[in-house]
């Protein structure tokens, strides 16, 4: 009985070579367009949670005192004038 070779078919490379570089990546128009409406999904849902936050007199006095701290911080980092 003769003995089989068993080899897997080696597929050819299709890559440019490394002389040329990586190619930069150039999105589709399909995935232009599914970021444009994931960034506009995603500012509707900020949109959203800003007014809900402005109703909330509470949270809106916390936010307005943390504010100011933080403009004291970052005068203090960037130093008075």
């Amino acid at each position: 009985m003769a003995k089989m070779k068993n080899k897997l078919p080696v597929a050819k490379s299709t890559s440019i070579g490394v002389e040329a570089g990586p190619r930069p990546y150039k999105p589709s128009k399909e995935d232009q367009n599914r970021e444009r409406r994931y960034r506009a999904e995603d500012a509707l849902r900020d949109i959203e949670r800003a007014k809900k936050h402005e109703g909330d007199k509470q949270l809106m006095s916390d936010v307005k005192a943390l504010a100011k701290e933080k403009i004291q911080d970052l005068t203090k980092v960037a130093g008075k004038k």
